[in-house]
């Protein structure tokens, strides 16, 4: 009986190996089909944010392809000087930075720079509300925009604060800001000029110079608010950006896209 039994035993334990190899095997298969699909459905997507060609004038812009869809015109004066994405760790009314991403590009006409870009936060951070600036206004104001509201504001700005403003001792700027999905991502388009030395004191306080700029600078680029398909039309070889060039330094680019803050702060 007991050499019954141990043959019973020996049986069982040898198909309890296999079954147990069978089952590793099972799982590695499992495992290998789970990474192909994330691939196929994941990997083979074109990513929501990047650069495309705008058809209508061949200018490389950046592009939003969900929440939202959206790109930009530059003037037809305007060319690409460097564009890109960085990560940001944006400053908070906390004890730690925040966490966010931009996707970028610089342009210039000989005059002026114009920076276009989109912000998003990550985790659950949002954008401070629009009336923190990033800098100190000169000017400020907001108005309905293709329905959205548009905060615009002038600025005089250095190097050591912006990081599109490093050749000059000051430039005076333009924002436009949308703040969209909840806050959490911001659409930015800045137009910078070189501020004539003997003008750094007292532009700040000349309605007529900040009435011209503010106008050259709407007509710098307009933001486009779109659709999936306006952009499947209008936008050729859209792809991800790269990350971008040492010279636009992160902790420059952090301070430049303002603050962030908790979700559901009041």
């Amino acid at each position: 009986m007991d050499a019954v039994n141990m043959l019973a035993a020996d049986v069982w334990l040898r198909s309890a190996k296999r079954s147990g190899g069978t089952m590793k095997i099972l799982l590695i298969v499992v495992a290998i089909i789970a990474v192909a699909v994330f691939v196929f459905f994941m990997g083979g997507q074109p990513p929501l944010r990047g650069a495309g060609q705008l058809a209508a004038s061949d200018q490389t812009v950046i592009v939003s392809r969900a929440r939202p869809p959206l790109t930009f015109a530059p003037a037809a004066d305007m060319r690409l000087q460097g564009l890109g994405n960085r990560t940001l760790r944006p400053k908070t009314r906390h004890s730690v930075d925040g966490d966010a991403r931009i996707w970028f590009a610089v342009y210039g006409n000989g005059t002026g720079t114009l920076v276009t870009a989109v912000a998003d936060t990550e985790g659950t951070w949002e954008w401070e509300a629009a009336h923190h600036p990033a800098f100190p206004a000169i000017r400020a104001q907001q108005y309905a925009y293709k329905g959205e509201t548009l905060y615009e504001s002038l600025m005089q700005l250095d190097g050591d604060s912006d990081p599109f403003c490093t050749d000059h001792a000051a430039c005076l700027a333009y924002r436009a800001k949308l703040l969209l999905n909840f806050r959490k991502t911001q659409v930015i388009m800045e137009y910078h000029e070189p501020v004539p030395e003997a003008q750094v004191r007292d532009i700040a306080f000349d309605g007529a110079a900040l009435n011209a700029f503010q106008q050259r600078a709407r007509k710098a680029c307009e933001i486009l608010m779109t659709d999936k398909a306006w952009l499947e039309a209008n936008i050729k070889g859209f792809k991800k950006l790269d990350g971008a060039e040492d010279r636009y330094s992160r902790t420059r680019l952090s301070r430049w896209v303002g603050e962030v803050e908790r979700e559901g702060r009041p």
